[in-house]
């Protein structure tokens, strides 16, 4: 595998490692930080984002990119990331928080997609769909180690571990079949972020207009142009 695939995990791992134990293991301490939440999420969810920014000037010359902000389409992406969004905020929260939770969570999320998929998933372009979701699913998982091991090392945490590995290496498989036919980074930080969502704002309404938007993005993949097809001379 290239330099730039090993370089990118170490850089990610180095930044979100020192975080994720403070938040972790030394809850206390993380508790009296006194900065805003969103500052404290992004000190560890950005470590990919920014290991994949550095990777991106490094290997400029290198690494072809298919991976765009937008893909082959800006309205289908836009479409599918704030429609849903905006009905759950609408109908969830009020005020101010209602109209920058649909910003906060995606800016929040894109610090990692923008490393896995964004960078990774080209970076292993030439390896079967299958082996690099599970590359990138084992990555993934061990990049989130203290969160597993929090709890000490018991029989219990392997299986977490290898549950989740088999459930990210699941996600990956689909979101990189997802943004090879998109090409948007749009689409993995969307269904990321409202997998998040479930968990952490679980309601009856969270899970109807998750319900609801399964059909509407499927409509949206359905009609998303094909990408352009670009020859070289040899």
């Amino acid at each position: 595998m290239a330099i730039s695939f090993y370089l990118l995990y170490f850089i990610a791992c180095l930044i979100s490692w020192p975080f994720f134990w403070w938040r972790d293991i030394e809850t206390e301490s993380w508790d009296l930080w006194n900065v805003p939440g969103l500052v404290k999420t992004a000190s560890y969810m950005w470590g990919p984002g920014i290991a994949a920014m550095i990777c991106f000037y490094l290997f400029r010359k290198t690494h072809v990119r298919t991976v765009t902000f937008f893909g082959t389409s800006i309205s289908k992406s836009l479409l599918f990331w704030l429609v849903p969004d905006i009905a759950f905020s609408i109908s969830t929260f009020h005020g101010t928080e209602a109209f920058t939770f649909p910003f906060t969570g995606f800016f929040i999320i894109l610090g990692e997609e923008l490393g896995w998929r964004g960078f990774l998933q080209d970076a292993l372009k030439n390896i079967s769909p299958i082996k690099r979701a599970i590359i990138i699913g084992v990555m993934w998982e061990f990049w989130h180690f203290t969160t597993r091991m929090s709890v000490g090392l018991h029989i219990s945490t392997f299986v977490r571990i290898a549950i989740f590995i088999i459930a990210l290496s699941i996600i990956s498989y689909i979101f990189i079949k997802l943004t090879e036919k998109t090409k948007s980074l749009f689409i993995p930080v969307t269904i990321h972020a409202w997998i998040d969502t479930l968990f952490e704002f679980s309601s009856t309404t969270t899970f109807i207009i998750f319900g609801l938007s399964i059909p509407f993005w499927a409509f949206l993949i359905w009609k998303w142009e094909k990408p352009l097809l670009i020859y070289t001379r040899k």
